[in-house]
């Protein structure tokens, strides 16, 4: 929670360092300038820069100003995403220069809730403009057929322009996801530098925040990547590769690469092939790596003692299987019917405790399905979850 004196203070620092904040905006304006609206012209880019400033410093000094406001006034602009993003780095950056310890979190956490409002009242805008542009498409449309005979190819680029209005949301997910990814994986990779000791020892509590700063952007970059295989999934742009791969090799390598995570929290985590099941298959090693290592991370999430094992084996003579087994909190029945739709979990407590987005179960379920293979749940609350995906077996010939 951030104080008041502790907000006080941050205004303080924007105030003395306005010309360094502003001149920073400035270039990434100048950047990313080609990628606004042509609304936006070279000679109001040190106007725009110091708005923002101001901005920044209004927020801070908690005067009456919005943030969600300031988004909607960033679209109107005509700023890209790309640019406000790039901002809204820039000022996290500005203040991590001039901040040590506990007053860096706090100064991000505060930022968190100004970028957050930001990005939500420039989407807000988005959405705004796009209706009016549908509204103005549907008018246009009904004009026509009053009037005049519409040659299809007319009705046709008129409905598609309408498609693309009602995937915009999937679409923006999708970029969102793609340009956040980039500065999470700086601020990850430049925490990881210091907390090698890089830049000099650190104190114990030093060590502690860098390490806490790792672990949520691991999770940022977790919730990222879910939701770009979402939103690719969504927009049937979800393409299989077959090669040939090791089912053996396969699960053993998952195992590997999450037992550490599983003694972290003292729990045990067994791997098992069948000695019938095949040397070599053909599919896409890479999404079945994906399908399995969800369900394991799943399984170490919501298990806190007792063991977790991971078993490939010939399910008939069509077809492979995998199963994850827990002896986790388990699902209760009535949960279990919308456990694979998206953006959902068991209860808001879940979610509060374990974290996620409710994306894992869904990507799933949808890449087992777009493999031609099924996925089944069986669980008791309190007796642990048995997840078994069957796939079709395609064998070198």
């Amino acid at each position: 929670m951030v104080t008041l004196s502790a907000w006080q203070n941050l205004a303080h620092l924007i105030e003395a360092n306005l010309v360094d904040l502003a001149s920073n905006y400035h270039q990434v304006l100048r950047e990313t300038l080609f990628s606004s609206r042509a609304t936006i012209r070279p000679s109001m880019l040190k106007s725009i820069a110091s708005d923002e400033v101001n901005a920044l410093k209004d927020f801070f000094s908690q005067s009456t100003f919005s943030a969600l406001n300031h988004g909607e006034h960033l679209y109107q602009t005509g700023l890209s995403e790309q640019t406000v993003l790039r901002l809204g780095q820039v000022t996290r950056q500005f203040f991590i220069a001039r901040l040590e310890g506990d007053q860096i979190a706090a100064a991000l956490e505060a930022i968190d809730t100004y970028q957050g409002s930001i990005i939500q009242g420039y989407i807000q805008a988005q959405e705004k403009s796009i209706l009016r542009e549908q509204e103005r498409i549907r008018s246009a449309l009904q004009t026509a057929i009053g009037r005049y005979t519409v040659e299809i190819k007319e009705i046709e680029a008129m409905a598609l322009k309408a498609t693309e209005a009602n995937e915009f949301k999937t679409r923006f997910i999708a970029r969102i996801g793609h340009e956040l990814r980039t500065p999470v994986g700086a601020m990850l990779g430049l925490t990881e530098m210091l907390q090698a000791g890089i830049y000099g020892p650190l104190t114990p509590e030093q060590k502690d925040l860098t390490q806490r700063i790792i672990n949520k952007a691991i999770v940022l970059k977790e919730i990222f990547a879910e939701l770009l295989d979402q939103s690719q999934i969504e927009s049937g742009k979800l393409r299989l590769k077959q090669e040939e791969f090791s089912p053996r090799v396969l699960v053993e390598a998952v195992h590997s690469n999450y037992l550490p995570l599983a003694l972290q929290k003292g729990l045990s985590m067994q791997v098992t092939a069948n000695s019938g099941l095949p040397g070599t298959v053909i599919g896409d090693r890479v999404r079945i790596e994906q399908v399995i290592t969800n369900l394991v991370v799943n399984a170490i999430k919501f298990t806190e003692k007792g063991s977790i094992t991971i078993r490939a084996y010939t399910a008939s003579a069509t077809h492979w299987g995998i199963e994850v087994k827990d002896t986790g909190i388990g699902i209760a029945q009535e949960h279990l019917s919308y456990i694979f739709e998206p953006f959902r979990q068991t209860d808001e407590t879940s979610g509060r405790k374990y974290g996620g987005v409710g994306l894992g179960l869904a990507i799933v379920q949808q890449l087992v399905m777009a493999m031609r293979g099924t996925v089944e749940v069986k669980s008791k609350f309190g007796q642990g979850t048995i997840f078994t995906v069957t796939l079709p077996l395609q064998l070198v010939l």
